[in-house]
């Protein structure tokens, strides 16, 4: 009863920006199957992609000529700004919201006056931050799903991408652990915020500049974006390494989150 009721403080504190998040995910991955090419217009914009420098084609991804397929075209869209955009938003806000936030704003003392344990405070919190990247990431795939079927494309399967979103998924998952270390040792939201977002955007840049720079390709594993490739997956399937490495992190984070949360005082 105490988790259920910390789960409907937090749905009724963050319900419209997540579903309005979901929603957007879902329209973005139909819009990427609106203006995926067909098979016929891929050579020649894989001739076009022969003539780049060396370093844009590996800035712009791994297997980039894979890309202007159909198939790879609308993996990009799992791996576009915008969705990683939404994602980090949700981590980010959830995380920092439910621990840090909570005493920032000083209900966590009438939380605390209550019989809740902090093992609860902190799985509620977890499991908001899973629910809401599952969310996100289920209305991605529908959205590819409805695409694909309103417009058949050549070698195209919406089953293809469901291992792409749980993909993104994990990577998220691993995200929302550390933002959630990070709210169980803040005082306010801010900090946790401004904590979390350096270190998805330092994870983001040390990722790119890894492809674009050989002298940094040897510290691209520090980055979790490392684990995650779309055209990757699509070729062969969520690898065992990098599902252990976010799983890994995922798992760390979250003990981390319960056993610091425990112990500092409120």
């Amino acid at each position: 009863m105490i988790l259920r009721a910390l789960l409907g403080h937090h749905w009724q504190r963050h319900r419209v920006p997540l579903v309005l998040m979901a929603v957007a995910g879902g329209l973005f991955e139909w819009a990427f199957t609106r203006i995926a090419p067909s098979s016929s217009a891929s050579p020649l914009v894989e001739e076009v992609l022969r003539f780049a420098p060396p370093a844009l084609q590996r800035l712009l991804g791994e297997d980039i000529m894979a890309s202007v397929t159909p198939t790879g075209v609308l993996g990009i869209g799992y791996v576009h700004p915008f969705l990683l955009v939404l994602m980090s938003v949700w981590v980010v806000r959830m995380s920092a919201g439910a621990l840090a936030g909570e005493i920032g704003i000083g209900t966590m003392d009438l939380i605390a006056s209550r019989p809740v344990t902090r093992t609860s405070q902190v799985g509620a919190a977890a499991i908001g931050i899973m629910g809401g990247i599952s969310l996100i990431a289920a209305a991605a795939w529908a959205g590819t799903a409805i695409g694909v079927a309103g417009r058949p494309l050549e070698g195209v399967e919406a089953s293809e991408y469901l291992a792409v979103a749980g993909g993104c998924w994990l990577l998220f998952a691993a995200f929302g652990s550390v933002g959630l270390a990070i709210s169980a040792t803040r005082r306010d939201a801010g900090s946790a915020i401004a904590w979390t977002t350096a270190i998805i955007a330092l994870s983001l840049v040390l990722d790119y500049v890894g492809r674009a720079w050989d002298k940094m390709t040897p510290f691209r594993f520090l980055s979790l974006f490392q684990y995650y490739g779309p055209p990757r997956i699509l070729r062969d399937g969520l690898s065992g390494v990098d599902v252990a490495v976010l799983a890994s992190v995922a798992g760390v984070g979250f003990l981390a989150a319960f056993v610091v949360f425990q112990r500092r005082d409120l």
